[in-house]
């Protein structure tokens, strides 16, 4: 009986470490992708990963910023 609600246990771990979702964000300027910024994180919620995405913002620099998420 011991052995069976260990591999339960066991099971129950493996299962819910491989349902965690990612979601990779890269930020944009003006169209081009920016190397230097790298957000990679564990979604937590009900949200998709595109919720976290921005709208493509004109700064007063005359740059336009967004962040992509998927």
């Amino acid at each position: 009986m011991k052995k069976i609600v260990i591999l339960l246990f066991v099971a129950s771990a493996l299962l819910s470490f491989s349902c965690n979702k990612y979601c990779n964000c890269r930020h944009y300027i003006d169209g081009e992708r920016d190397k230097t910024f790298n957000n990679n994180f564990v979604k937590e919620s009900n949200l998709s990963c595109a919720d976290y995405s921005t709208l493509p913002e004109t700064r007063e620099d005359g740059k336009t910023y967004e962040t992509r998420c998927k």
